[in-house]
């Protein structure tokens, strides 16, 4: 299960709203001090909110939980997402280069295929079940308290 940090929002009876930040690879990398990537992404860094179902926790406002969505419901959405719509493309420029068909007339109707692949998607989406897909909350986040004694100046 992939997992994120958040913070309750409001509680509405199963569901609970939360926000999380949407985070760039920069916090990763070595050198964020001194790239200017790095400062672009903190600035844009994006708020997301979204309804959890609360899984029997006892979550009140302003909490910062654990949200988590299963890795085969991100494996498969983006399968399902990308590549049926590229296989599709890539499945019609090849036929019709098989075929013989001229090259502009390929492009538009790989094109094409595409994004009859993407409109199929968004049929095909709205009739699947994705309740078990859905980010589902996990646990409260442990607080972190500082072990490190802190000096008095008088």
């Amino acid at each position: 299960m992939v997992e994120e940090s958040a913070r309750v929002l409001r509680v509405e009876g199963d569901v609970v709203w939360v926000q999380a930040i949407a985070k760039s690879a920069c916090g990763s990398c070595q050198a964020q001090k001194g790239c200017g990537h790095s400062l672009l992404a903190k600035a844009g860094q994006k708020q997301i909110d979204l309804p959890v179902d609360r899984n029997g926790l006892d979550v009140s406002e302003n909490d910062q939980v654990i949200i988590g969505v299963p890795e085969q419901a991100i494996l498969r959405s983006s399968l399902l997402m990308y590549g049926v719509p590229l296989m599709a493309m890539m499945a019609v420029a090849m036929l019709l280069s098989l075929m013989g068909v001229e090259e502009k007339i390929s492009v538009l109707c790989a094109f094409l295929a595409m994004i009859a692949g993407f409109y199929w998607v968004n049929r095909q989406s709205k009739s699947l079940k994705f309740s078990h897909w859905h980010p589902r909350l996990v646990r409260k986040a442990q607080s972190v308290e500082s072990h490190i004694p802190m000096c008095e100046t008088h």
